[in-house]
């Protein structure tokens, strides 16, 4: 990829810091520092971008590229956890042991908010229906096929924040096999829901959307295919069968759900009972991929639930979790490895790499505090 194929780019992102700093925060960038809270998968590409940007056309002092994973952990006041980051893109699963990421263990699936939003508008253009404004009772109008035109990105991320949920009921595996669709129905309680709508020319219309599209439809973050395009659970599973044997306990009982994806309804619930699914009843994939992972179903616990570890639950979102790490990292103080303006050449160095591969975590039981945050960054 070339300078060239950047370009656009660039100039969106220049644009919208150009909106951040002086139309949403009206703040002088010039006298504030600068923590991004990243991916551990960002390009190298966008970072030296972003920093090319800033430190050129905004005149920042300084930029801290931290691990949104660890910042979204720092949130809770522990230092070592599973986080999974279901986002729109990706999900990632990021261990964490002693605030220092274990980025080679990283596991990833593209199931998350996109192909949640694929899934949903597949199933309306099938099986929903079209009610146009003239007609005042609902229930007695004839109902006619979804037009793609009013799905809009708008309207569909709408119906996916208001709407939609998971089930807390599983389906059997041989339902999914047979007849997806048909093992939906069948499965469901959620009632139709009659959603309204403005068309692109001001009229208004009605969406009947049946029940079991509400509560079926993040069924496909739990489907997935084993090998290539792994579900949730599988990824959660695989990140933890990469780590030593010894960190396998610490880490699955402090599971800890990060992204705007996860915060469907019953998602961390349903996402637990997946989980011990696979544990108490595995395919025979299953059994001999993760045999030594079985035992640890007495271990699965989510760090903000209050059933699991008997404490207040949910403090932050799960959607501003990570910034607001960041947040709290900029108020104490803490930051990994700064750039300055006066000492950037164009190079920015990639965090996940270097000391993460080559220097391994304490063991279990070594003591840590929030301070040591500041070391989980190369220099």
């Amino acid at each position: 990829m070339t300078k060239g194929d950047l370009k656009p780019l660039q100039e969106k992102l220049k644009k919208l810091l150009h909106d951040i700093y002086f139309r949403l925060l009206l703040t002088d960038p010039k006298s504030r520092k600068v923590i991004i809270c990243e991916s551990p998968l960002a390009p190298v590409a966008l970072k030296r971008i972003i920093a090319d940007l800033l430190f050129q056309y905004f005149q920042v002092p300084s930029i801290s590229f931290v691990p949104i994973h660890l910042m979204a952990l720092l949130t809770t006041g522990t230092t070592t956890g599973l986080v999974v980051d279901c986002g729109n893109l990706e999900t990632t699963v990021l261990p964490i042991y002693s605030s220092r990421p274990l980025v080679p263990y990283i596991a990833t699936t593209p199931l998350a908010g996109r192909a949640l939003t694929q899934r949903l508008e597949s199933l309306l253009l099938e099986h929903g229906r079209f009610i146009p404004s003239s007609h005042l009772q609902l229930s007695l109008a004839p109902q006619n096929p979804m037009p793609r035109s009013v799905l809009t990105p708008s309207v569909l991320e709408n119906l996916k924040a208001t709407i939609l949920f998971c089930s807390p009921l599983m389906m059997d595996r041989k339902e999914v096999q047979a007849d997806l669709v048909a093992g939906y129905k069948n499965f469901s309680s959620a009632t139709d829901v009659y959603y309204p709508v403005v068309l692109e020319d001001g009229t208004k219309a009605t969406l009947l959307i049946p029940g079991w599209i509400r509560e079926r439809t993040a069924g496909v973050l739990f489907e997935g295919d084993e090998e290539d395009e792994p579900s949730v659970v599988h990824c959660i599973l695989n990140a933890i069968l990469k780590v030593q044997p010894d960190l396998r306990r610490p880490l699955m009982s402090s599971l800890l759900l990060n992204g705007g994806t996860s915060l469907i309804p019953g998602f961390q619930s349903r996402l637990k009972q997946e989980l011990l699914r696979v544990m108490r009843d595995p395919t025979p994939f299953e059994k001999k991929r993760y045999a030594s992972l079985l035992r640890l179903q007495n271990s699965v616990r989510f760090i903000d639930s209050p059933e699991d570890n008997k404490g207040a639950g949910r403090i932050f979102m799960n959607n501003v979790r990570g910034w607001i790490g960041g947040s709290l990292m900029g108020s104490l103080k803490l930051s990994g490895e700064e750039l300055a303006r006066e000492r950037y050449n164009g190079i920015v160095t990639d965090w996940s790499i270097n000391h993460w591969a080559t220097s391994p975590p304490p063991p279990p039981g070594t003591s840590s505090s929030t301070s040591e945050i500041s070391a989980s960054s190369p220099t």
